[in-house]
């Protein structure tokens, strides 16, 4: 009877092993046949984001509406799981029968594979009920025929705190009936191993058996993967020892490696069995100032509605770090400071600046010197106290700086070619200056402790950036070049770590090319190419554990710079699209009036004053839109 093997790979979305983009060929690699495309079959393909609403729009709903706080109110369910660090967003699942030699596209292997592929997919989601298919691509135009399946893992039960349905691959399959049994029969072992069996079903009822290969590899982390090396020296040391009677400093040198793997397992079994523990935070500043620390300190933690969990072997840590925080005041002349900083960029004169202090439920009190009383304070405060640049005549000149950056803008709209990207941006620029003064948004200072202006405003500088790339040559379809190219580049290096993490004959296989090589010069080709990849000297063959964990490491740090690199490309982009598109600054007055609107009474309705000042900026938004159409 013939044979197959069956491969069956789970990978997380946020570490890159997940395509939607590639799965439903927008983008196209260069392995693929482009002939060979119209052959693939596309059983589902929706939006995630679409799906997350589906799945779970109603429980968020259920949830936010017993929250008396807004703060703790969730906005974008798929934003919050996505950039926490609790839960995958989705999972991808890669299913194969056979490989390019034993079952490859277009051979009569190949076609019952396709099949097979078929049985498999269409059966996945009656078999999984709690892991949501959103998308699924046959592909036939690879080496292989093999299925790209994205799924949502999610729970409705056992749930006491939160949504009464969310995201969880554990509680999903667990759901499902696959319970742990141990460590090593843990919920996703269990579950794949019966993923397996049926792949092994539908082999035999095509009148295949499973070609049984080497096992699939973890892929471990640089500390793990030392350690896995270390064990398999002390392995080597002590058949060598029973071959050769080892000298006495062998034998201690032996103990003390021993002795040191002991207290790294010991420390290791500690860190894994310590349970996890909730933190809660009502001051979000306070929760943002630990987060940073566990980050910096590389401490792991998994983010909450309100908080975040973490092992109780750091709770020590974690306490020590929370005294390390030291709130800062909210006085009454920061309040005035933010005050006038905000009206001073809305005005067009200094009589309008004083009207608008007086709107700002302030009393103003003008003589030898301006003096601002705000809301709640006892006391008048003069504005020269706040620095030079809030005195009359500092406010003064802030204005005339404004009205100058207002009219050179105006000069480079009219100098510009129209619709070009760059004539959009300058566009979008006086967009955003006019909309600010109509009261619509709020101050975002690029430098905190420099005063507010257009060339210290956040979204206006990301604008100035945009059209310094703009003047260097860029344009859309360049911008999304390199949007692509980083793309491809991050998908190129994961590829990479996550082979030669599963690569266990790796260090052995260097070692042999070096011996070869430099002992007698007889290396193949595929040897001197390895010899040549990991730099492989004389004086370094020898170690060939160290090499390749050396390369393991720079590797991940080319891969952390370069996803720094696709982040930057990612967000140019989006910019770039959204004022091409002229909706920029809409977007922003809509991120504005959704953070207004989330003020609630208790029973969930919207405050009847908060709705009225919603129809007050939408008249605004109205006007001044309007407006910037001519």
């Amino acid at each position: 009877m013939q044979t197959l093997s069956t491969s069956l790979t789970l990978g997380k979305a946020s570490t890159g092993n997940a395509n939607l983009e590639h799965n439903s060929r927008e983008i196209i690699a260069k392995n693929v046949d482009v002939n060979r495309i119209c052959l693939n079959k596309t059983y589902v393909d929706q939006d995630v984001r679409a799906a997350y609403e589906e799945l779970f729009s109603e429980s968020v709903a259920e949830y936010n509406a017993k929250q008396k706080q807004p703060c703790r109110r969730i906005k974008d369910y798929f934003d919050k799981i996505e950039s926490g660090r609790r839960e995958e967003a989705f999972y991808e699942l890669v299913v194969q029968f056979g490989d390019m030699k034993s079952a490859g596209v277009g051979t009569p292997n190949g076609e019952i594979a396709a099949k097979m592929l078929d049985e498999y997919v269409r059966s996945f989601q009656q078999r999984n009920p709690n892991l949501y298919v959103f998308s699924a691509h046959a592909h036939m135009d690879e080496a292989s025929p093999h299925v790209h399946i994205d799924i949502i893992p999610f729970y409705t039960k056992g749930r006491k705190n939160g949504l009464s349905k969310g995201v969880s691959m554990k509680s999903a399959l667990i759901e499902m009936g696959f319970n742990p049994r141990g460590q090593n029969q843990n919920q996703l072992v269990l579950w794949q191993d019966s993923e397996r069996k049926v792949m092994e079903q539908i082999l035999q009822s095509h009148g295949f058996e499973r070609e049984v290969k080497n096992a699939n590899h973890v892929h471990q982390s640089v500390p793990d993967y030392k350690s896995s090396q270390d064990r398999k020296k002390l392995i080597a040391h002590a058949r060598n020892a029973q071959q050769v009677d080892p000298t006495i400093e062998e034998v201690v040198n032996l103990q003390r490696a021993n002795c040191l793997l002991e207290v790294e397992n010991e420390k290791l079994v500690a860190e894994k069995s310590s349970p996890w523990k909730s933190f809660f935070y009502s001051d979000e500043n306070k929760l943002n100032f630990v987060s940073a620390e566990l980050d910096r300190l590389t401490i792991p933690y998994r983010t909450t509605e309100n908080g975040f969990e973490a092992q109780q072997i750091f709770a020590e840590q974690i306490r020590k770090i929370e005294k390390q925080y030291k709130p800062k005041e909210n006085s009454h002349r920061s309040t005035l400071h933010d005050i006038l900083d905000k009206v001073i960029m809305q005005s067009k004169n200094y009589d309008e600046v004083l009207q608008r202090i007086q709107d700002n439920d302030c009393e103003i009190k003008r003589g030898k010197y301006l003096a601002v009383r705000p809301q709640y304070a006892t006391n008048f405060i003069r504005t020269k106290s706040l620095g030079a640049d809030y005195s009359e005549q500092g406010i003064r000149n802030r204005l005339t700086r404004k009205l100058q950056f207002e009219q050179a803008n105006e000069v480079q709209i009219n100098s510009t070619k129209p619709d070009t990207l760059e004539h959009m941006t300058y566009k979008t620029i006086r967009h955003y200056t006019v909309v600010f003064a109509a009261g619509v948004l709020p101050v975002h200072k690029r430098n905190k402790k420099k005063i507010f202006s257009w060339e210290n405003c956040e979204e206006l500088n990301k604008l100035a950036d945009l059209n310094r790339r703009i003047n260097s040559g860029a344009n859309l379809t360049s911008l999304q070049n390199e949007f692509k190219s980083a793309e491809e580049t991050v998908a190129r290096e994961v590829n990479l770590l996550e082979r030669i993490k599963a690569d266990t004959t790796l260090p052995n296989r260097i070692y042999n090319a070096g011996f070869n090589y430099f002992n007698y010069g007889n290396a193949t080709d595929k040897e001197k190419e390895l010899l040549r990849n990991f730099r492989i000297t004389i004086d370094n063959y020898k170690d060939s554990e160290n090499v390749v964990v050396g390369y393991i490491e720079r590797i991940e740090k080319s891969l952390s710079a370069n996803r720094e690199k696709l982040r930057e490309a990612s967000d140019t982009l989006a910019l770039a699209e959204k004022v091409m598109g002229g909706t920029l600054v809409q977007s922003y007055i809509d991120e504005e009036k959704n953070r207004k609107q989330s003020a609630y009474v208790p029973n969930g309705i919207k405050s009847a004053d908060d709705s009225k000042q919603n129809e007050k900026i939408e008249e605004v938004i109205r006007t001044v839109v309007s407006g910037m159409k001519h």
